[in-house]
């Protein structure tokens, strides 16, 4: 599905940006700034998260909905040649839906809920005009993903994943030394090694109650983009077009099922953000476009141990998706 997406989002970049080389120049080049604003805008939304070999188990949820956002910022010219934008899109109302946690080698899944995520971003970024409607980026790019899991409900793999945890746990010598601690402890009312798992088994019915997560990232991107309203910006047709890519420098992690937060300094990650628009432009003060934006991310997992046997861990997740929206632009110079 990952795939699938970005080479839709690709060949549309594509064909959009070969359109645009193909276009005349219609009048001298102009650095104008402007502003911009997208109304009722919706938002597909693809979130997954993916553990390898955690304790044995190959697991990997997925949960996808659609969501209203909304997209909102301005583009100021230095001089000539340069400028930048300031451009923010969040979630406004976000809708539940089924996320489902598969087990690898199995039929059934360990646990199913219901969520519900945020998305929101901010990009800053400075331009570098080539005075023929075409300019590149580079700057800032920050992302947010908040989300709650609640109405938690038993699979049917649930037991073939407690049993399997429990197996590689019990051959790790390692590990059932920490086992072994944690049962002579003093005052500890767990007497056995069965009495241990039986306490740590994965029951989300009786154990799990409203899960929040917020995850956010500070990171770079660079790209390449086109608008015809630097070389037209009397009345007429008005296209856009960007694409960029950039890596996280930064993430932060916190999860109410968590103690503490998680954070991480140049992990590793991709970031990529497009962007397709056609529109009308009614004088050098107003237009209206039609905007469809594409995102992908991805981010490595975080784990922190805290001995042989205790870790906490973000599992390695991917989020994409695309949005429509019906954007304003002006400039009142």
């Amino acid at each position: 599905m990952n795939s699938q997406f970005l080479k839709l989002l690709s060949s549309g970049l594509t064909v959009s940006a070969l359109s645009a080389l193909a276009m005349p120049c219609w009048a001298e080049f102009e650095n104008r700034s402007f502003s911009v604003f997208g109304a009722a805008g919706m938002q597909y939304v693809n979130y997954s998260e993916e553990l390898k070999d955690w304790y044995g188990v190959d697991m990997k949820s997925k949960f996808e909905t659609t969501n209203f956002v909304q997209r909102s910022g301005g583009y100021t010219a230095v001089n000539d040649t340069l400028g930048f934008s300031i451009i923010s899109t969040s979630t406004l109302l976000s809708f539940e839906d089924n996320e489902n946690w598969k087990l690898a080698g199995s039929d059934g899944y360990v646990q199913e809920n219901t969520t519900s995520l945020d998305f929101q971003t901010l990009d800053v970024m400075m331009s570098y005009h080539f005075h023929n409607g075409w300019y590149t980026t580079a700057g800032m790019h920050y992302q947010k993903t908040a989300f709650s899991r609640f109405d938690w409900k038993v699979g049917s793999a649930n037991d073939t994943y407690n049993q399997t945890i429990e197996n590689y746990i019990r051959n790790n010598a390692d590990m059932m030394n920490v086992v072994q601690q944690y049962i002579d402890a003093p005052g500890n009312s767990i007497n056995s090694a069965d009495d241990y798992f039986a306490e740590i088994a994965n029951d989300p019915e009786a154990n799990q109650t409203v899960v929040f997560e917020d995850a956010s990232s500070f990171g770079v991107m660079v790209g390449i983009a086109y608008d015809s309203y630097f070389m037209k910006q009397s009345e007429g047709m008005r296209y856009q077009f960007s694409l960029d890519v950039g890596t996280p420098m930064y993430e932060k992690v916190i999860n109410s099922s968590v103690e503490g937060s998680l954070d991480r300094g140049f992990g590793g990650g991709l970031d990529v953000t497009g962007k397709l628009g056609i529109g009308y432009q009614f004088n050098h003060q107003f237009s209206t476009m039609l905007l469809v934006t594409g995102f992908y991310s991805h981010r490595d997992k975080i784990q922190e141990w805290y001995d042989d046997l205790n870790s906490v861990t973000l599992p390695e997740n991917v989020i994409y998706g695309g949005a429509a929206y019906l954007s304003l632009g002006w400039n009142f110079d």
